[in-house]
């Protein structure tokens, strides 16, 4: 292994959990050269995290790796609560109205099956010891069974987890706080089976959550208040877990074939900055929370999204002022919100207090309402993800995310939007008389995938060009013809067309993802 690496090149990525793969495929879909340091082994044999959302599933769509993951899990169209009537996802506007089930081994493997097509350097047993960072770059001490060497990049991502050694050596602060109570968490079958919707059942002194498995199985989680809900250190038996099941359900279930069994710890810390310099962090390094709602996986799998395309700008050196810093100030408000969300639902789930159960009672009240429902499952799945400022619900505006379009082309079938977006460029979608828009950007080529629409863009009334970002967020529409703002736009988001698009060996977005473009743009 070298003992150094071109600053110019590359960024390193520590991490090959879900976060640090699809950063990984972000940056190498863009023509950035990318190092995957891990410290694993293997890949997690685990089922740790077992739900993909909507939102999700579109942003890894948007480079094609949906649709195996897709195929590979279980679509989940139904969540119910209590007595509360069912969330019902089936009519949310996405090409993934469900909750893909699917353990995160599976999704890993994906990932990087991905990430090594698109050039990605994955060294495993590669353990960061050292950070030392100058003007220039950040130089990793890395330690493995062959050795110890130095590795060095303009920028270093620390994906590596809630005990992310990256953020510690940063000198970054994880502020924040572990629950009392630690979950019983479970892969089980059972005799008496439940019903095959997502389920979170209150009960007798704490709550269950069931996510059924394509295979029959469940994934059940039982989270109980008081002292019996708390940590100890003996390891959870299949006894005990069926105790507590039968104890909250108020019936025994009557689970067996355990195939994994563990007693949790519930943490709730966000880190003080989400950058240092030229040191950044994503996913559970940058926040943790409660597991109740699944939001983990799939925060971290968003936050390398919306990294990836400004750190690779950056690094080709088109970025405008500030672009990199608009990831923290965009990701972390999500961040909060789901620390928020998900603070109150442990507390609820787990209330033993009268006064927390009457709040628990009044939230299934409020699910009887189908707006209610309706907000659910959009702030669920992700869908509600806006960074527009003040103008959430309202469409087109910039920072709301694309809805789901399928593109009218001349002579062709319709697209979806997304699959015009395979390299990680913007995509300009010109839906007026004249194609103006479309051929004003073509000297932003290597930036931007111009299509000329065969006709109004359905979902996107009264719209004539749409300027889209990497991730597919709005960054700029037009109502009517408007040459002056839209080179203002491209200039602003882009760069300047005669901006350097890359460095030596990088020129542009890299020939794989380029090749399942299909010849568009």
């Amino acid at each position: 292994m070298s003992s150094s690496m071109a600053p110019e090149q590359s960024v390193i990525v520590v991490g090959a959990g879900p976060t640090g793969l699809t950063l990984a495929c972000e940056l190498a879909a863009a023509g950035v050269a990318c190092t995957v340091l891990e410290r694993r082994a293997a890949p997690a044999d685990g089922w740790r995290s077992v739900t993909l959302y909507s939102r999700t599933l579109e942003v890894l769509q948007l480079r094609g790796h949906a649709e195996d993951l897709a195929a590979a899990g279980r679509p989940v169209d139904r969540m119910t609560v209590g007595s509360a009537p069912s969330i019902d996802f089936s009519g949310l506007d996405s090409p993934y109205p469900f909750v893909n089930v699917i353990p995160q081994s599976r999704t890993e493997e994906v990932l990087e099956r991905r990430a090594l097509d698109l050039g990605v350097t994955l060294q495993r047993e590669a353990e960061v010891t050292e950070l030392r960072r100058d003007g220039e770059g950040v130089t990793l001490r890395v330690r493995t069974p062959a050795g110890e060497w130095d590795e060095r990049a303009r920028y270093v991502v620390g994906c590596d987890g809630a005990g992310s050694a990256v953020r510690e050596l940063a000198g970054i602060a994880f502020r924040g706080h572990t629950y009392a109570m630690a979950p019983l968490l479970a892969d089980v079958r059972l005799r008496r089976p439940l019903p095959r919707d997502l389920l979170v059942l209150p009960g007798r002194g704490g709550i269950v959550v069931s996510v059924p498995y394509a295979d029959g199985s469940y994934r059940l989680a039982v989270v109980r208040g008081g002292g019996e809900g708390g940590w100890r250190d003996e390891e959870a038996t299949p006894e005990e877990f069926r105790a507590r099941l039968a104890e909250t359900l108020g019936h025994d279930p009557e689970p067996h074939e355990v195939r994994w069994l563990a007693r949790f710890k519930i943490h709730q810390r966000i880190a003080d900055r989400y950058r240092a310099g030229r040191v950044l962090l994503a996913g559970d390094a940058a926040h943790l929370h409660s597991p109740l709602g699944g939001q983990g996986l799939n925060l971290g799998i968003q936050d390398a999204v919306n990294l990836g395309w400004k750190l690779a700008a950056e690094v080709r050196g088109w970025a405008a002022p500030g672009l990199l810093d608009s990831y923290e100030a965009e990701r972390r408000p999500q961040a909060e919100r789901t620390l928020a969300a998900t603070d109150r639902a442990t507390r609820l789930a787990a209330a033993t207090s009268p006064g927390r159960r009457l709040a628990r009672r009044g939230a299934l009240v409020r699910l009887r309402s189908a707006r209610n429902r309706r907000r659910a499952a959009e702030v669920l799945t992700g869908l509600d993800t806006d960074y527009g400022s003040g103008v959430r619900g309202k469409a087109p505006h910039p920072g709301g995310r694309l809805p789901h379009v399928t593109v009218p082309l001349p002579g062709r079938p319709r697209v979806p939007a997304g699959e015009l977006m395979r390299d990680g460029r913007f995509l300009l979608l010109d839906a007026s008389a004249d194609g103006a828009g479309a051929e004003l950007a073509e000297p932003w080529g290597d930036r931007v995938c111009a299509v000329r629409a065969g006709g109004p863009l359905p979902g996107l009334p009264g719209v004539a060009v749409l300027l889209v970002r990497p991730d597919a967020h709005l960054a700029w529409t037009t109502s009517g013809p408007d040459p002056a703002g839209l080179r203002a736009a491209l200039l602003h988001h882009c760069g300047p067309a005669d901006s350097p698009s890359g460095q030596a060996g990088q020129a542009g977005p890299s020939d794989a993802a380029r090749g399942r473009e299909g010849g568009v743009g």
